[in-house]
């Protein structure tokens, strides 16, 4: 079983910095016609839960990226879990081994978004035999667990335990911030979406590589693992993640997934919107604040929240950008997204650009 496992890559996914030690692990699955038709998106907040998790418990290694900084942001709300929980446990099975964490923790949802309590639900429903299983895999080897933590883990109670401590930290300290995680990689799976429509299966990589490459009818991922794996028409999932960068995992149980690090990941701490002076003097702040927050299509609450601003606030000045041509809007589910027309990209590229062409005219 080639389970989760991850292999960290020296590579910048904005394309700053190429990478310096290509890793010769790799992991290729072959695909055919039929399961380039079955590939699908989905997105998992327990797997959210679990990576954060995985960083809490690795803290030397897990020290840079996004789960980093949620983490710091969310200190006090952590110090006091400590006092009320006891998170050896959960702690100890996350940090055992290096390359491999049971995989029962992270169910891949059937639906494009999965639920936490029907995630959760699934984990404390695990088989005793898979979860024995498991276990023991996690903690061959190890080293420095307290015995009082090994017996839990090994207890016949061991994946309700695990579940009511994922979801004691998806209450502290993940579900007040979900629904900003939650557009983040909403967005993700819109932009490959739209990169899938437009340029087919290659491109829907094409910013990923090289720690996912896809030539051919072969898919190779950088992991810390050589292998193969002929899909043979069941497909794959894809699974975007604000706190997996700079790493990949892959779930070689049916339904085999590739989990791979959400775009705009960064945006998550980001404090100002900035929008600049002269384009705000054109069609209002709030306005060029709307306008440059949908570089990605978005829909309106998710806007809002991104703005600290009201829906109904948001929608009004969207409803003027949109009679004024600058945005175009299109339903995708229950949402009807926004994006921005070229000439409101041409107006923006024209509002960096004016101060440097005006300072050099006598």
């Amino acid at each position: 079983m080639l389970g989760r496992i991850r292999r960290r890559t020296n590579h910048s996914l904005d394309g700053e910095h190429g990478l310096e030690h290509r890793s010769e692990t790799m992991l290729r699955f072959v695909l055919s016609l039929a399961d380039t038709l079955r590939f699908r998106f989905t997105i998992s907040p327990l797997g959210e839960v679990v990576r954060l998790a995985r960083a809490m418990a690795n803290p030397k290694t897990c020290t840079d990226g996004v789960h980093a900084a949620w983490l710091r942001d969310q200190q006090p709300a952590l110090a006091r879990l400590h006092e009320q929980h006891d998170f050896r446990p959960l702690l100890a099975a996350l940090s055992a081994r290096r390359d491999y964490y049971p995989d029962f923790l992270t169910p891949t949802p059937q639906a494009p978004v999965g639920e936490i309590g029907a995630e959760l639900k699934s984990v404390r429903a695990t088989p005793a035999a898979q979860v024995t299983k498991e276990i023991d895999e996690c903690l061959a080897g190890a080293q420095g667990i307290e015995r009082s933590t090994e017996r839990q883990l090994r207890s016949p109670d061991a994946a309700a335990l695990l579940a009511d401590l994922l979801g004691t930290l998806w209450d502290g300290v993940v579900a007040p911030g979900w629904p900003r995680l939650r557009d983040l990689l909403e967005r993700d799976v819109l932009y490959r979406s739209r990169l899938l429509a437009r340029g087919g299966l290659t491109s829907l990589f094409s910013d990923l590589e090289p720690l996912v490459v896809l030539r051919g009818r072969v898919l190779s991922v950088d992991l810390r693992t050589e292998g193969t794996c002929v899909l043979g028409g069941e497909g794959l999932r894809l699974m975007p993640s604000a706190f997996i960068w700079p790493y990949a995992l892959v779930v070689s149980e049916t339904p085999r997934t590739l989990i791979y690090p959400s775009r705009g990941a960064a945006s998550l701490f980001w404090t100002e919107q900035g929008a600049e002076a002269a384009l705000a003097k054109l069609i209002g702040s709030t306005r060029a604040e709307v306008l440059q927050s949908i570089a990605e299509p978005t829909h309106t609450s998710a806007l809002a929240r991104s703005l600290g601003r009201s829906p109904g606030n948001v929608a009004d000045h969207l409803k003027v950008l949109h009679a004024s041509g600058l945005v175009v809007r299109g339903r995708l589910g229950r949402h009807v997204i926004y994006s921005r027309t070229p000439l409101a990209d041409a107006l923006l590229t024209g509002a960096r650009e004016a101060p440097s062409a005006s300072s050099g005219a006598s």
